[in-house]
């Protein structure tokens, strides 16, 4: 390979006639996915993926990013996506899911987890009990919640109004329990 290229999950990163999969990739078919975030390397005609930083363990304190794949009341279940600590340190994607309860949304009353959050919804929560292997969420604080919203009808990203949230495509209105920086982040 010429040159270094950075990469993220997902993206295309050769062919199994040309490389083998290595370290931070998966095959699929004949063709290469990276699965980290990273710089390519090709090491005897096998494709790495090297990350400059190395990932975090999760932790009680640990901010994390999720999507929300599962709701059955009074439970949201959350895919780790990426994370950070307080310092320059990061986390990857982790296969199990963590659990945010209703009462740990917001601060008040939350009846059901599908008033605040709907499956697909990409949101920042923080790690506060970690109790046989299974991690607690809790979104209650003002920079919790919300990052990126998908319209429950046709799936495209809500806009942030001052009224809730608007479908950029087909005008539904929704509401969520929304970050402070609501479509605002950027996931490096």
């Amino acid at each position: 390979m010429d040159g270094k290229k950075f990469v993220v999950p997902g993206d295309f990163i050769g062919t199994e006639e040309e490389y083998l999969p290595g370290e931070g990739t998966r095959s699929e078919g004949d063709k290469v996915y990276a699965t980290l975030c990273g710089e390519v390397a090709d090491k005897a005609r096998t494709l790495l993926v090297m990350q400059k930083r190395k990932l975090a363990s999760l932790g009680i304190g640990t901010t994390i990013i999720g999507s929300i794949e599962n709701i059955v009341e009074p439970i949201a279940l959350v895919r780790v996506k990426f994370g950070s600590l307080a310092g320059d340190e990061r986390l990857g994607d982790n296969p199990d899911y963590a659990v945010l309860h209703a009462s740990m949304i917001k601060r008040g009353y939350v009846k059901n987890v599908r008033d605040e959050y709907k499956v697909g919804d990409l949101i920042r929560a923080k790690i506060v009990d970690i109790r046989n292997g299974e991690m607690r969420l809790s979104t209650d604080a003002e920079d919790m919640g919300t990052i990126k919203a998908f319209c429950a009808k046709c799936r495209h990203p809500m806009a942030l109004l001052e009224t809730g949230l608007e479908c950029e495509s087909c005008g539904a209105k929704d509401n969520r329990k929304i970050a402070k920086d609501y479509r605002k982040v950027t996931l490096d």
